[in-house]
């Protein structure tokens, strides 16, 4: 089981880098499909919404008392019963969600980078290098996180300033045309990606080494990841227009494309994609460390480890297999969002109410 502890510090960034995920590429055509000029305020709305869900892990997580999720439902649900629940959690919630994540890449890079290149190859490439970062624990990806931070941050910088001469802000106007059943729609979408793909932090929450401090540092984190998922869906708005945003798979890396600086720092759209590497990468090794340690506490193997190569195999097999092509993605959205909010909203709610009439 894992001994290590990381700072709040540490905490916040994996939660922020976890948030934006590949929901930096592919949010912005989501928000602008329903909400058209309006996807701002959906972003908005669903960010509130997200808060308002962290606060709900947040007082579980304070009920734990130092248990992870696993550790929590045993002795809330009895042994049994809380390890048939743990299973079913981490299995069919969060190693499903790694393998979309998986898939995510091999599609982005087989689209847009390298088209020639057999998926299969991309995939195990970027599982290898997943396995080997969760295989050194907690606190490694956690510190390397903190390296990845300045540059990302930097890069965004970067990219805000050379597309801000781009927009135009009849591209938002006006305000409200269709009314607000568009923008509640699309916050729902955003609400149930990523936010309430938060709730496997409940496992990472107790191995932060200030317990009074959690609180703020997740609702911080979130706070700064939709704060950046709002900005590049907006940009991408203003600066693309709406129906040119909701007919790009990848808009905001197609946002990036053609902008040059100058004769020697062109094609800016590599450093959206290298963005959008280093943040799917920390949000797959966080949901890999999930997915063993969470099964090994369930199945009480001392060592979670020793589950790495085989769950990396079965992300490998899921990630193939769990859509015929990318495409199907599209019409698999309201199917995932029904789902994403059982297990994010109903299943922690569920926890939350059975901790609250056994403790009265």
């Amino acid at each position: 089981m894992e001994r290590g502890k990381i700072s709040n510090r540490q905490f916040t960034i994996l939660v922020a880098l976890y948030t934006i995920g590949t929901a930096i590429l592919i949010i912005p055509s989501i928000l602008a499909a329903t909400a058209k000029q309006d996807s701002w305020i959906a972003g908005i709305l669903g960010l509130s919404m997200g808060l308002l869900t962290v606060l709900l892990y947040c007082s579980i997580a304070q009920r734990f008392n130092g248990l992870n999720l696993a550790q929590y439902l045993e002795v809330l649900l009895g042994k049994w019963l809380g390890k048939t629940v743990s299973f079913i959690f981490f299995s069919c919630f969060t190693l499903v969600l790694a393998s979309f994540v998986l898939r995510d890449i091999g599609d982005f890079m087989t689209t847009v980078m390298i088209v020639e290149t057999p998926i299969d190859a991309i995939l195990i490439l970027f599982l290898a290098v997943v396995l080997y970062a969760v295989r050194l624990g907690l606190e490694v990806f956690a510190r390397a996180s903190e390296v990845f931070l300045p540059f990302l941050f930097i890069l965004f910088l970067v990219l805000f300033f050379t597309i801000s001469p781009k927009m135009e802000i009849h591209n938002i106007q006006p305000v409200f045309e269709f009314g607000l059943k568009p923008i509640f729609r699309a916050s729902i979408s955003l609400f149930t990606f990523p936010f309430l793909e938060l709730i496997v932090f409940l496992m990472i929450i107790p191995y932060t080494n200030k317990p009074e401090n959690r609180r703020s540092g997740f609702l911080l984190g979130v706070l700064i990841g939709g704060g950046i998922l709002i900005i590049i869906s907006t940009l991408s708005v203003l600066v693309m227009g709406v129906n040119e945003t909701t007919r790009s798979v990848y808009p905001s890396y197609d946002l990036t494309k053609g902008i040059n600086i100058g004769e020697f720092f062109q094609r800016i759209e590599a450093m959206m994609a290298l963005i959008w590497f280093i943040t799917v990468f920390i949000k797959l090794t966080i949901l890999t460390y999930v997915v063993t340690s969470g099964l090994a506490e369930t199945l009480e193997i001392r060592d979670y480890k020793r589950l790495t190569f085989p769950i990396g195999m079965i992300l490998f097999i899921l990630s193939l297999i769990i859509f015929p092509n990318s495409s199907y993605l599209i019409e698999f959205t309201p199917v995932f969002e029904l789902y994403t909010l059982i297990f994010g909203l109903g299943f922690p709610l569920l926890i939350w109410l059975v901790g609250f009439f056994k403790k009265n």
